[in-house]
């Protein structure tokens, strides 16, 4: 999305304190809460987290992921995710790396798109049984061992290795299918109505939001669509809207370099005071209480 602040690989390594052989590809461990950005964010990098203990809330768009141990989950990029304080103690490690980097030497530059839990909004989150955990684990520790050093041939073994760990996700989706195929309860109409509706805000959300477009969108009555979306989801849709607009929102608002009024514009509304006035609806802040709510707590 044009004018978005996303962490590229600089920031994001400064963000995570790293101090990093390359930037291209780099590898991440986490136990710590205060070692995550709570706020809504995204990167240009994929990520590819392997949980070996605990637990991890996170929401990728608006799409909520209770992500228990042993388990991986793949955020492509420029998806937004925010992460929700869980209880209890965790381990983590991810792997982020540069599209341009791994897809050096590729002839096929739409290589990555084979591998539909990058983009699925319902297939980045894989559980994995012990045998698949320890596995991962071992290709994890091999690639953390490749990106701390400096050797002629460190990016391109550091490539073949992502090459690898994208087939055995692959692998383990496909075997899960598999055996999921006669016990899986498909969404019902209404649940799917509303998977969709998501999908189509994300992407939509600039510069629609009114709720009849998207009940057009999704060939159904407005009033069909705004009873299914209350009882499937315990919101309304305008209240979707709303949640989509605000996280955009505090994402430009943590970019310094631009101002409100920028900020209000991007967003699509009339004037900065209108802004003004929805995000303190939703927060009780202003978005300038909220800008140097971020500066205390960086």
């Amino acid at each position: 999305m044009q004018g978005v602040t996303l962490y590229d690989h600089n920031s994001l390594s400064k963000e995570l304190r790293l101090q990093l052989a390359s930037l291209d590809y780099f590898l991440y461990e986490f136990s710590q809460y205060e070692r995550i950005n709570f706020e809504p964010h995204r990167t240009k990098a994929y990520a590819i987290c392997l949980l070996s203990k605990g637990e991890l809330k996170v929401e990728t768009d608006l799409f909520y992921n209770h992500i228990v141990a042993p388990a991986i989950f793949i955020i492509g990029p420029s998806v937004i995710r925010h992460f929700l304080p869980t209880t209890g103690e965790f381990e983590a490690q991810t792997i982020f790396f540069d599209k341009n980097f791994f897809l050096e030497n590729q002839a096929n530059i739409a290589y990555l798109e084979q591998y539909e839990f990058l983009y699925s909004k319902d297939k980045h989150v894989i559980g994995l049984n012990n045998i698949q955990h320890q596995k991962l684990s071992t290709y994890f520790l091999l690639f953390k061992q490749t990106a701390q050093e400096s050797f002629a041939k460190t990016p391109a073994i550091a490539r073949s290795l992502i090459y690898i760990i994208l087939d055995e996700i692959a692998t383990v989706l496909e075997v899960q299918e598999a055996q999921d195929v006669q016990s899986h309860i498909p969404r019902t109409r209404n649940q799917q109505l509303l998977f969709e509706f998501k999908k189509q805000l994300v992407s939509d959300f600039i510069r629609h939001r009114n709720v009849s477009y998207y009940a057009q969108k999704l060939f159904v009555s407005p009033k069909y669509f705004t009873t299914v979306v209350k009882e499937e989801s315990g919101k309304t849709a305008g209240e979707w809207i709303d949640e989509m607009v605000l996280l955009e929102a505090k994402i430009l608002l943590q970019n310094k370099e631009l101002t409100i009024a920028q900020v209000a514009d991007q967003l699509n509304f009339n004037d900065q005071s209108t802004f003004g006035k929805f995000f303190k609806n939703l927060t009780s802040h202003s978005p300038l209480d909220y800008r140097k709510q971020l500066s205390r707590s960086n």
